[in-house]
């Protein structure tokens, strides 16, 4: 492909979007709220699955030691605990050390927590935490952990609800956002192939007098891909820069507005999700403008 006709091809689909351009508007109009919400079911899920990946290093399963047994038996606990396929790690939280952190968090009378403390009353279970290697483990460990419940241990805790409820939200979010994108980037293929359409009805003298003086038909055709490639191209540019923007205020307001998210979990940054999602925005739309723009002239250019 020659340079000047590269130049002659995009001069043209120029030339078509401004002539056309109600109907180019209306095409980036589609295409813009197809990339917007692809841009929004990302964040969300992006930001689930960094929750989710969060959780899963920081979630252990907790075993609270029966009262009856001796401090002198732990270390047989430790080992039963140890010897669980998958376990990974073990740490033991006395009564004293249990009672001092809930007192840091929730007591405004530390006296009286000293005074427990001090009475050898038992008012908190000797607990271990424990990790597994990895969270698809969980229900194994459990399972096993659970025989003992009333031999060794009280009761077996862990926050695999919660888990199991962010990974259906998650799946829902993926789920739905893949309907609606499916939904709108039909609706911009149909809308571009109508603008192509009405493009070549429009040139179709001009396209008989090219053909007559010997234009390939590749060179009468790529002006009109260029044009829905284009049209594509502007619309996801235009989202994926309003969504960029708009992440950023969102990200800066929700910190503002509720400071202590940052303590629960971090959101992911501006730069983590647009460095993937911004150039995967204009790919999407110059995928959208190409289709529309290639069937259009399959099913109406007839040369």
């Amino acid at each position: 492909m020659k340079i000047r006709n590269i130049k002659y091809y995009i001069k043209e689909a120029f030339i078509s979007i401004i002539r056309n351009r109600l109907m180019n508007l209306a095409s980036m109009i589609t295409v813009s709220c197809c990339i917007f919400v692809l841009i929004f079911s990302y964040g969300i899920v992006a930001n689930v699955d960094h929750l989710l990946s969060s959780v899963e290093d920081e979630m252990m399963l907790s075993v609270f030691v029966l009262d009856e047994i001796p401090d002198e038996n732990l270390d047989y606990v430790y080992f039963r605990i140890m010897s669980i396929e998958h376990v990974t790690y073990a740490r033991f939280i006395s009564s004293e050390e249990a009672i001092a952190a809930f007192g840091a968090r929730y007591s405004d009378d530390p006296e009286f927590l000293t005074g427990l403390v001090e009475s050898g009353i038992r008012i908190l279970p000797r607990t271990y935490e424990i990790s597994v290697s990895d969270i698809i483990y969980q229900d194994f460990v459990r399972e096993e952990l659970e025989q003992f419940v009333g031999v060794l241990f009280e009761q077996v805790r862990y926050a695999q609800e919660a888990v199991e409820t962010l990974i259906t939200i998650n799946n829902a979010i993926r789920i739905g956002g893949a309907v609606i994108i499916l939904f709108l980037g039909s609706v911009s293929i149909i809308i571009i192939m109508n603008t192509i359409k009405l493009t070549v009805t429009n040139r179709q003298s001009e396209i008989n007098i090219m053909q007559y003086v010997g234009a390939t038909a590749w060179f009468i055709r790529w002006p009109f891909i260029l044009e829905g490639m284009i049209t594509g191209l502007i619309g996801a540019l235009i989202a994926a820069s309003i969504g960029m923007f708009g992440y950023g205020e969102i990200i800066r307001r929700a910190s503002e507005a509720l400071p202590i998210m940052e303590e629960l979990f971090e959101l992911l940054t501006t730069t983590e999700v647009f460095v993937f999602l911004f150039p995967a925005s204009l790919l999407m739309g110059l995928l959208i403008g190409a289709i529309g723009s290639v069937t259009a002239v399959r099913r109406h250019l007839h040369v």
